[in-house]
């Protein structure tokens, strides 16, 4: 079944995108009204039709955020409860919202690169994958070889963070602190190998930018550590306690909501963009129990399966001399949390109308359909086991809004 990927407003009408992710077949369509999806309100920023009020409720309205420990960037949740319990949930969207993409527009392509790469940094090797799969013409194989690996360190270092802060939320301080150091160790390995912890600068029409790939070494002492730390959390009848039954989403809710990546896979749902990148050779990790503990389970396989990967590519740097593609096109990149989308007009080899949509806009209405239910405490370890962020979330278009 085509799920809904992507809305954006376009010239006076929605522009929509449907992607089917057993063939990766994408239809861009024109309509005049929204689709009757459930995502497609929050596609464009609507969250207010998820809060449902149940009739006869004597329940109390209360936000959290924007300013607010535990969120880690500014967004907002609305919440409705009679103490212990969530009854409803919203995310309120549009505090981080910057208005880079406009910023993308009329430059040279590097130019719009650079600006890309900020819009949600811990993503940025993902989102200019995408980019750069729409504008390229004539791909050059080795070139996406290296960036494929250096997508796969951004997969890393962003699923260990996500473990350590559900780590942290079940205060186990040890193993807090030792995947933390392991997050810092890949940034620090990306630091060395490309300039930059987030890999700024790396990735250019043609060409990726690698200064030390000897640094690559230390990720052996990584994944040592990795596999021994693996193997101690999981002993952690705390943590595996508080994951477990914690913001649950059945297959039925992935389907209906539209939701992708980690959260659909972590349901038994097998979508991940992977599988139809050609320069991968890809099969999606799913666990069937839909909780924040299957959440983990299937990052803690994907860090395995991104070792491997590193382990067979040549990491260096490499140039081609690619053409740009003139009209809109669509690239798509699996990134730590989800798949990224990047929809590009180019017009005299510039952008001249752009949209995106990150994992973090349609699966934070996934986490408020899991959370629902739960007692406050289980909040972290739900939010956390998505690896979601407000910056991604508020991306959109740099065309009329």
């Amino acid at each position: 079944m085509k799920a809904l990927s992507a809305v954006f407003r376009k010239n006076g009408r929605y522009l929509t995108v449907w992607l089917d992710y057993k063939s990766g077949k994408a239809e861009l369509e024109f309509t005049d009204s929204l689709p009757n999806r459930k995502i497609a309100p929050a596609l464009i920023g609507e969250t207010e039709p998820y809060m449902k009020i149940p009739p006869g409720t004597n329940a109390v309205p209360l936000t959290f955020g924007p300013a607010a420990g535990g969120l880690g960037q500014a967004g907002a949740f609305e919440i409705l409860t009679y103490g212990e319990r969530i009854v409803a949930i919203r995310p309120v969207y549009g505090y981080k919202r910057r208005g880079l993409e406009k910023a993308m527009l009329n430059r040279p392509i590097e130019e719009s690169i650079a600006v890309l790469e900020r819009a949600a940094g811990n993503f940025a090797m993902a989102y200019t994958y995408a980019f750069l799969r729409a504008i390229e013409a004539n791909p050059d194989e080795e070139v996406w070889e290296v960036r494929k690996a250096l997508l796969e360190l951004e997969r890393l270092y962003n699923h260990f963070n996500v473990i350590h802060k559900l780590a942290g939320a079940a205060s186990q301080k040890v193993a807090t602190m030792h995947f933390h150091a392991l997050e810092e160790d890949i940034l620090r390995i990306l630091s060395r190998l490309l300039g930059h912890r987030y890999g700024f600068g790396a990735n250019r029409p043609g060409e990726v930018r690698i200064l030390n790939p000897e640094v690559l070494e230390r990720l052996k002492a990584v994944k040592r550590e990795f596999h021994t730390l693996e193997e101690e959390l999981l002993k952690s009848k705390i943590l595996i306690d508080r994951l477990h039954s914690t913001c649950r989403l059945t297959r039925e809710d992935i389907i209906e909501l539209d939701a992708v990546g980690i959260a659909a896979r972590g349901s038994g749902v097998p979508r991940d963009v992977r599988v139809f990148d050609r320069v991968y050779s890809y099969g999606p990790i799913t666990c069937n129990d839909g909780d924040a503990l299957a959440r983990m389970m299937v990052r803690m396989e994907e860090i395995g399966r991104a070792f491997e990967i590193l382990e067979s590519v040549d990491v260096k740097s490499v140039k081609s001399d690619p053409s740009l593609r003139e009209g809109i096109h669509l690239g798509l990149a699996e990134a730590a949390h989800g798949d990224v989308l990047v929809l590009v007009e180019i017009k005299g080899k510039r952008p001249r109308w752009i949209g995106l949509r990150g994992a973090s806009r349609v699966n934070y209405i996934a986490f408020a359909r899991g959370i629902t239910g739960n007692i406050f405490t289980d909040f972290p370890f739900g939010l956390e086991s998505f690896g979601l962020n407000f910056a991604d979330a508020d991306l959109w278009q740099g065309g009329e809004e």
